[in-house]
């Protein structure tokens, strides 16, 4: 008899507790993953759950779809989607406001779970902030799943503290039974020594990034109008972004377009570079026509601050332009190195520079453009979930389990 672990996760009740809505402005590794497991499990997604601002927006404007007081609602066969009641301030802050909020959403897992008669689940959080609920809803196993550098990323946004992120994230990596990351860089400071610690990269969902066909190409005006050769960028134009590169791009090849697509978190440096002739911000753009737009760039650029957050990024939009094969400039850090051979690294700005001309000369080079489409394929959502699956099954056959 086969005593070896199997590779997917099958008729599993899962638990996974997300910092972002199912329906989102934008798709991440949460939504990506929760589609994968949902095949052959059932799924509870307990949604970010909004400020007390969002939820006075929302019920005086009717900005976006709020529940004062939680709701627990069917999407699918086997997915269900809780969102919790509105967050307390200040939890990123002071350790009794996120015991608070902890509280509060450990009884509204806790309710639904009873309602959906959930029984040895799987916990599969995302939030850094989750340690109080580690052991107390009836699963079996327990997993941390770090995307970001949250003491990092948080502060930028105005939205804690870092010695306070640190403090409750390293009692979540005490109390959880595995440790996804993305990258290497992540928790890279922590004592990790004697807990399981698997680096997956993110993926890419190859079925919707992929060259189109002739027949499949889309026109869009914002973007048709503008001159040729096109450089671009797609994804949240955050802090983490040296927006002074979209700059010196723009004017070192002022003959090209600098497109950039997505979300401004806020960032003020952008404003300050959109009086660039050649610079166009054109926005969000629905999820479907965003590989339209990447097919359309001759360049897509990552220009990342090589602070401490960039250097721990590896992030789903350099997937997303390997699987439409095309030429991809970024800032080397020491995550980027796995992927040299199909990237153009630069290790400052006048190599970025020196790189995009690189990239522009390149042409039609379909030895190229096969290689970063196979390389994207190896990392698709549906490979990255049996990697999870594989870590999961064998810490249980194992009894790897709430080791302390």
């Amino acid at each position: 008899m086969n005593s070896e672990p199997q590779l997917k996760l099958r008729n599993e009740d899962i638990v996974l507790i997300s910092n972002q809505m199912l329906e989102d402005r934008y798709l991440t590794s949460k939504q990506y993953i929760t589609q994968e497991i949902v095949k052959s499990n059932r799924v509870l997604y307990v949604e970010a759950n909004y400020s007390f601002g969002k939820l006075f927006l929302g019920l005086v404007k009717g900005s976006w779809p709020v529940h004062p007081f939680g709701s627990l609602r069917r999407v699918s066969e086997n997915l269900w989607v809780l969102t919790p009641l509105p967050r307390l301030p200040l939890r990123n802050h002071l350790r009794v406001c996120g015991w608070l909020n902890q509280s509060l959403l450990r009884w509204k897992i806790r309710s639904a779970t009873k309602k959906l008669e959930f029984h040895e689940s799987i916990l599969w959080t995302f939030l850094h902030q989750t340690a109080e609920l580690i052991g107390t809803l009836g699963e079996k196993v327990s997993l941390y799943h770090c995307v970001d550098d949250w003491p990092a990323l948080l502060p930028m946004a105005g939205m804690g503290r870092p010695a306070r992120i640190i403090k409750d994230e390293n009692e979540l990596l005490d109390k959880v039974d595995i440790i996804f990351r993305v990258s290497q860089k992540l928790l890279a400071d922590r004592q990790l020594e004697h807990k399981t610690v698997v680096d997956i990269p993110n993926g890419v969902d190859t079925n919707l990034f992929r060259i189109p066909s002739p027949t499949e190409t889309r026109i869009f005006e914002d973007l048709n109008e503008l001159p040729e050769p096109i450089i671009g960028f797609s994804g949240s134009v955050g802090n983490w972004v040296d927006v002074s590169l979209f700059r010196k791009v723009a004017e070192k090849f002022s003959h090209c377009s600098v497109v950039l697509i997505g979300l401004n978190e806020k960032n003020p440096r952008l404003t300050e570079i959109l009086n660039t002739p050649n610079i166009h911000f054109l926005g969000m753009k629905k999820r479907e026509d965003v590989p339209h737009y990447l097919a359309k760039f001759d360049v897509c650029l990552m220009p990342f601050d090589k602070g401490q957050i960039g250097e721990g990024l590896l992030p789903l939009k350099m997937f997303e332009y390997l699987a439409l094969g095309r030429p991809i400039v970024t800032i080397s850090s020491k995550t980027m190195e796995t992927f040299e051979d199909v990237l153009y690294c630069a290790d400052d700005h006048q190599s970025f520079l020196n790189q995009v001309g690189k990239a522009l000369n390149e042409g039609i080079d379909q030895d190229k453009i096969e290689a970063r489409v196979q390389r994207a394929q190896e990392y698709s959502w549906q490979r990255r979930v049996e990697l999870y699956g594989e870590r999961i099954n064998r810490t249980i056959a194992q009894g790897e389990i709430h080791a302390e």
